[in-house]
């Protein structure tokens, strides 16, 4: 998986937005769109990022920026499923310490 592929849904009061293939410079502003459009419907989000294969700084940024409109409105970002390679670019940079991952989506959604 490549292209980068993005679809939302709500389970509940929660909005779960399932992320597949690479998000990069190139993919990164569509990711923030939805981002966006997602947190200005529902400020709590769960991120399903099990088929990403790749993120970049510019995805951690989209990510960031979704996680303080949640914070501004009452909610929060949490992330479910995500690769080891997502979680070790998140370690680094510390967004670990700002955003709660999860094993499944169904735990990331009862957290709230």
């Amino acid at each position: 998986m490549d292209k980068l592929s993005i679809q939302a849904e709500t389970k509940g009061n929660v909005t779960v937005v399932t992320i597949g293939g690479r998000i990069d410079s190139e993919t990164a502003p569509a990711l923030d769109a939805e981002l966006t459009k997602a947190v200005g419907g529902n400020s709590r989000l769960v991120l399903d990022l099990k088929g990403v294969d790749y993120m970049s700084s510019a995805g951690l940024r989209a990510v960031i920026k979704a996680s303080q409109a949640a914070e501004q409105g009452g909610g929060a970002v949490k992330m479910a499923t995500v690769p080891e390679m997502v979680q070790s670019v998140m370690y680094t940079v510390g967004l670990d310490l700002k955003v709660k991952t999860f094993a499944t989506v169904e735990e990331a959604v009862k957290s709230f």
